[in-house]
């Protein structure tokens, strides 16, 4: 029985220790949707990857939206770019995504994109949300966060790990690249509807709308190491 335990406390620091790599460098990788294939191989390098021509699901169009009562009512104003006040609470994020579809959509089409072992069909989740306009600095502590355009262009930037101890806080008030430290070095992607960016853990990153009343999807994966560092950072 001892040994049973040792081993899975070996084979769990093992893999946490793969789960703390990061990289200092500032690369992009790009591919096209039809060529996900690859996406396993460009993930294992920790650098941050762009998806072209990825498919957005119907179920979080505006003309979708609009069309049923209960997020007309709630997001009519926005949607038809009357009025920017929307409730922007994780809870409303995650309840939006999850009535909506998007979740299931994401459970079913994504989900095993980003599998990492033969034991993460069993281990794995995801979680899902839909945010509307711009959103200040985020730190990622999913295996890996995907960020979805649904609505208008955005400009993501990105800032590494390196740079963690660097950034202001709280972190929730950075809303701006301008407003780190200039000595922090960051990159700018442009992400419109179809591109979208899958991001590694422990690099941090702003949500900036080129143009009001945008919005965007985010879909979280997580394992048993990630949930954990998840749920410790929050404490």
């Amino acid at each position: 029985m001892i040994e049973i335990v040792l081993i899975i406390s070996f084979l769990f620091l093992i893999y946490a220790f793969f789960y703390k790599q990061t990289t200092n460098e500032y690369t992009i990788t790009q591919i096209t949707f039809v060529n996900m294939g690859k996406l396993q191989e460009l993930l294992y390098d920790k650098i941050p990857v762009v998806v072209k021509d990825a498919p957005v699901p119907q179920c979080v169009q505006p003309n979708t939206l609009l069309a049923t009562q209960r997020f007309s009512a709630i997001l009519g104003n926005y949607l038809r770019r009357t009025d920017a006040t929307i409730p922007n609470s994780s809870e409303f994020e995650t309840y939006i995504a999850n009535e909506t579809g998007f979740q299931v959509f994401n459970e079913h089409y994504w989900h095993s994109y980003f599998y990492t072992n033969f034991t993460s069909q069993y281990i794995s989740s995801i979680k899902s949300k839909i945010s509307f306009g711009s959103r200040p600095l985020v730190s990622t502590t999913a295996i890996y966060t995907v960020i979805m355009p649904v609505v208008g262009n955005y400009t993501c930037s990105l800032i590494n790990n390196e740079f963690t101890k660097e950034l202001p806080q709280p972190s929730d008030t950075v809303t701006s690249i301008e407003q780190v430290n200039k000595s922090i070095q960051y990159i700018d992607v442009i992400l419109k509807p179809n591109t979208i960016l899958i991001i590694p853990p422990h690099w941090h990153y702003i949500m900036n709308q080129k143009e009001s009343y945008s919005y965007y999807g985010t879909i979280e994966y997580h394992e048993p190491i990630s949930v954990l560092m998840n749920y410790l950072s929050k404490k």
